[in-house]
């Protein structure tokens, strides 16, 4: 066992490996005296006695005993870890695990991973599309983006990348025909493009003026499965449909397509990037993790 200076806790597990004084000095390459002071030192900080000693024998009391059990499983954990440290590759290198919602991930975050990809040619990435939760508990994934409230798990650590902001918008062709909405109640004179979820349409969320959120089901002309279907609609002059705010973020610059009743909407949702907890980032892990910041950085509230 390597010592260091003033690591009491190492001189401490030197003495019970060797079950002497005089022993553990010779080990540690220190004077018997300053093995015991060592000794000593832990106790008066701990309060406790940590070994019965007599003119023949030395062995640990029950405080000692539990103290001994700990700090070695620490000891254990801190060598592993400098060990993998000592062992990092100099560059980003092997196979990143990653876990994505299909849309946003297609569209924000992929091609980041694939211009880190390119920068670094040690790296590997393996990527799915899916919005499942239990892909990172069951240690089938390095790293995942989920959209929504995430529910606090032991062993995760979690980063907030922002709110997927939705909108609700027709195109400018469309309001060359009909006025825009001023109020909620006034979306019933228009065409409303709608989503379906187990057979039902999705209904729409929407503030209300003590803080709370109200769903309102629209009367839809078109039912579309999945945001691109109904922003293809929303621009070809089909009517009002909800999308994210990021995937329409083009269109409402341009002018092409114009939101309404922004003050009204509800249903924005934040965003994380997750990753198992453990004793050392990965290079790998971290540039992955930055680069998904920086992805999504100007793309979300």
């Amino acid at each position: 066992m390597q010592h260091f200076t003033g690591d009491d806790v190492g001189v401490f597990l030197a003495v019970c490996e060797a079950g002497s004084f005089a022993t553990a000095s010779r080990r540690v390459g220190l004077s018997p005296s300053a093995v015991a002071k060592a000794v000593a030192r832990l106790e008066v900080r701990l309060t406790v006695r940590l070994f019965k000693r007599t003119t023949r024998t030395l062995s640990l009391t029950e405080e000692g005993a539990a103290y001994r059990d700990v700090c070695a499983s620490a000891r254990q954990q801190v060598e592993c870890v400098e060990q993998a440290i000592r062992n990092l590759p100099d560059e980003p290198a092997g196979l990143v695990r990653i876990s994505l919602p299909p849309l946003f991930g297609a569209h924000v975050i992929a091609p980041a991973l694939y211009a880190l990809a390119r920068i670094w040619p040690k790296l590997r990435y393996h990527v799915t599309a899916t919005t499942a939760p239990s892909d990172l508990v069951e240690g089938n994934v390095d790293i995942a983006v989920r959209i929504g409230e995430t529910p606090e798990t032991a062993g995760l650590m979690a980063r907030r990348l922002g709110w997927q902001d939705v909108a609700l918008c027709g195109s400018a062709e469309y309001f060359s025909r009909k006025a825009k909405p001023q109020t909620v109640e006034e979306l019933g004179r228009h065409d409303l493009i709608g989503t379906p979820r187990n057979g039902k349409v999705l209904p729409w969320p929407f503030q209300m003026a003590d803080g709370g959120v109200s769903m309102w089901t629209p009367d839809t002309r078109l039912l579309l499965e999945g945001s691109l279907l109904a922003l293809a609609a929303i621009r070809e002059g089909y009517g009002l449909g909800l999308v994210p705010r990021w995937l329409v973020e083009e269109d409402i610059h341009s002018g092409r397509i114009l939101t309404v009743l922004d003050e009204n909407i509800g249903g924005h949702l934040p965003v994380h990037v997750l990753w198992p907890a453990s004793p050392i980032m990965l290079s790998r892990l971290r540039l992955t993790i930055d680069a998904i910041v920086a992805a999504t950085r100007h793309r979300l509230s």
